[in-house]
């Protein structure tokens, strides 16, 4: 009984619970109809909305703004390199595909409009059904692209008339910039290119890199409430331009002249500078190593097609540097008589010699049991200091050098800054060699003192020189003057830097005198223009091995000589004929080079002077001028000792060293002396 107690009483699921149940139900089935009805409802009269409202959780990153590099100017803001600006096409083809007629309208005007079959696009279109972005084109002109843009303009006023959507979607431009040289070859060496990627890879390209480049862009889009893409843009910076010391005139003058030369002539190498004295602005550069910038990968603009294919790869690389070099700042070699103005300069400074002081030159030297002879074989005789330049006498020079002794002499070749890097803003300096005071022997001396057993760049004995005549001041060589933002405005103005003083005003007034006189009436006859006042120093190096009598033959000169504004360097390596031994090659194309540059500089002729110089060259001596040489680089002495001897060498500073001169060690293993 007590068990029966416990036992719990079964509840039943009674009729009236089973009722109020279903109501339940029922009733929450009813509000789920109602809820489903109305999201389909909302959906057809609000969907869009929504769908921006989605939308505007969404964000895309475009493609960065490419910037443009800057220029690279010259003195007169002549483009020598800019960066055009082209487009790339860019389709969209899920866009394209979005509707029917889409894809045909937008392939018909890209075909109407650009070089590109209809086929090739609707097989990209067709194989990238979900892609939105493929580059279609690149590089192309904005002409092109306006054309286009005049298409999708009339199209959608057509499709505004009629209450339709445009059909030609789907495609965008890009800007992209394309570096472009305008002058084509002109001063390649000294422009240098760049790559796709606006890397200069040399010249000024590469020396300027960083300043020439700016910084990319970017542009941010979201979609707004109402469902319009809106922009956010973060500009690019472009790269600031440089201004040149170069001239474009002068340095067309300058390449014509070598170009003229090659084919007279010709020469293994051939190249010049033009420089201004008073501020080591550089006008030119130049070489017979000329090639267009806009192609600057192809060989076949020095070389046949049939060397090329005998080049392997590596030949092929070698030759491309070769041919992008800078001969006037990357070659070094032993500059020959070019130098002895310094050494006269030198030893005029120290009081070791005086101006007027006479010398006996018998021939040569004979120093340390080896006989090193002088140009003239027999002897100039009697020569004044002036006369030893005008003669280009070894014989004085050496004697010049040993009174100077070997720590005077080295100590100079410091002040006018030889075997060392001028630090000019290019790449690929050479600092070329000289010896140092402990190695600087009797010989090395003695030799050293006529340009001979040391090596220099072009650059070097330029900027040496223009201090010997400019009153002293060795300025900085330079290219680049001013640097200006993408406005045109001035950023920076790279003023001329003097590095140090070399010679006292006098003793530049007497080089100045000197170096006249051996124009006028010495070695460098062949330089003269009637009417002008040019003065400069001719040479003639023998190169290693010795044995072999192959030479490099130079003339250095400047006008006018009261008032030094310009001056030219001329080299001519191997020059193509059987005696090579004659600066009259390089005499000739620097007088070439200023007759023609000179007025664009300001300097005009004396008219009085061209008449007087006329009547000299055609004989008449009434106005008591006595005939110059006109190609030699040694005329016969005026002085009656040197007149009686036999000239053997007559027209020519060639001179046989002794195979024990050697040029002094290269400091760097990237030096490559002409001389070996």
């Amino acid at each position: 009984m007590e068990q029966g107690r416990r036992r719990k009483r079964t509840k039943k699921f009674t009729p009236r619970m089973q009722g109020t149940l279903l109501s339940i139900l029922a009733l929450i089935f009813i509000c789920f109809l109602f809820l489903l009805w109305q999201i389909v409802h909302g959906m057809e009269k609000n969907g869009n909305k929504y769908a921006k409202k989605v939308l505007t959780q969404q964000s895309y990153v475009s493609n960065a703004i490419q910037y443009k590099r800057g220029d690279i100017l010259d003195r007169n803001n002549t483009k020598l390199a800019t960066s055009k600006l082209l487009y790339n096409v860019i389709i969209d083809p899920k866009t394209i595909l979005s509707k029917d007629g889409y894809e045909e309208e937008t392939v018909n005007a890209l075909t109407s409009c650009f070089d590109v079959e209809a086929d090739e696009v609707k097989k990209i279109i067709k194989d990238r059904p979900k892609s939105q972005y493929y580059v279609l084109l690149k590089n192309i002109e904005k002409a092109s692209v306006e054309k286009f843009n005049e298409q999708v303009d009339a199209e959608k006023q057509r499709a505004k008339k009629k209450k339709e959507q445009c059909r030609i979607v789907g495609v965008t431009f890009e800007k992209v910039y394309k570096r472009n040289y305008p002058l084509n070859e002109k001063a390649c060496s000294v422009v240098g290119f760049s790559s796709a990627n606006n890397e200069g890879l040399w010249g000024l390209e590469n020396q300027y890199n960083d300043l020439l480049n700016g910084v990319c862009g970017r542009s941010y889009g979201y979609y707004s409430a109402d469902g319009e893409l809106v922009k956010t843009v973060k500009s690019a910076q472009n790269g600031n331009s440089i201004v040149t010391t170069i001239d474009s005139n002068i340095q067309a003058i300058t390449e014509k002249k070598i170009n003229k030369f090659m084919k007279e002539t010709g020469a293994k190498n051939v190249a010049a500078l033009v420089m201004n004295p008073k501020n080591g602005e550089i006008y030119a550069m130049a070489s017979n190593k000329q090639y267009d910038l806009n192609n600057a990968f192809d060989l076949s603009q020095v070389y046949s097609e049939k060397e090329i294919k005998k080049l392997s790869e590596k030949e092929k690389t070698e030759k491309l540097n070769e041919m992008w070099s800078n001969f006037c700042v990357s070659y070094a070699f032993e500059p020959g008589s070019t130098y002895k103005p310094m050494t006269v300069a030198a030893a005029l400074d120290e009081n070791i010699v005086k101006d007027g002081q006479s010398f006996v030159c018998d021939g040569g030297e004979t120093i340390s049991g080896v006989h090193i002879s002088c140009v003239s074989r027999y002897g100039h005789g009697n020569l004044t200091l002036e006369q030893s330049l005008m003669e280009s006498c070894n014989d004085v020079m050496m004697q010049i050098a040993s009174k100077m002794g070997k720590k005077t002499f080295y100590k100079y070749q410091g002040i006018f800054n030889i075997g060392r890097k001028t630090g000019i803003d290019l790449p690929g300096e050479t600092s070329g060699s000289c010896y140092n005071e402990d190695t600087l022997g009797p010989t090395e001396l003695a030799t050293s003192s006529f340009g001979q057993s040391l090596t220099t760049n072009m650059v070097q004995i330029a900027s040496a020189f223009s201090s010997v005549i400019n009153g002293g001041s060795y300025y900085k060589p330079h290219l680049v003057k001013q640097v200006l933002d993408d406005n045109g405005n001035i950023v920076e103005n790279i003023e001329p830097t003097l590095v140090r003083k070399t010679v006292s005003e006098q003793t530049s007034a007497y080089l100045r005198k000197y170096l006249k006189a051996t124009v006028e009436d010495g070695t460098a006859a062949t330089a003269a223009i009637p009417g002008y006042s040019i003065g400069g120093k001719t040479g003639t190096a023998q190169k290693i091995p010795r044995k072999a009598r192959k030479y490099l033959v130079s003339f250095i000169g400047a006008a006018p000589m009261d008032d030094p504004e310009v001056v030219v360097y001329v080299i001519v390596d191997e020059p193509n004929v059987e005696d090579q031994a004659h600066s009259t090659y390089a005499q000739e194309v620097v007088r070439n080079i200023m007759k023609d540059i000179l007025p664009f500089l300001g300097v005009y002729k004396d008219e009085k002077a061209a008449k007087n110089a006329d009547k000299k060259e055609n004989g008449d001596t009434t106005t008591g001028a006595t005939t110059a040489p006109t190609s030699t680089d040694t005329p016969a002495s005026s002085t009656p000792q040197a007149t009686q001897q036999p000239a053997k060498e007559e027209d020519t500073e060639g001179y046989d060293l002794p195979d024990t001169v050697k040029t002094a060690p290269t400091p760097e293993a990237t030096t490559t002396a002409t001389t070996e």
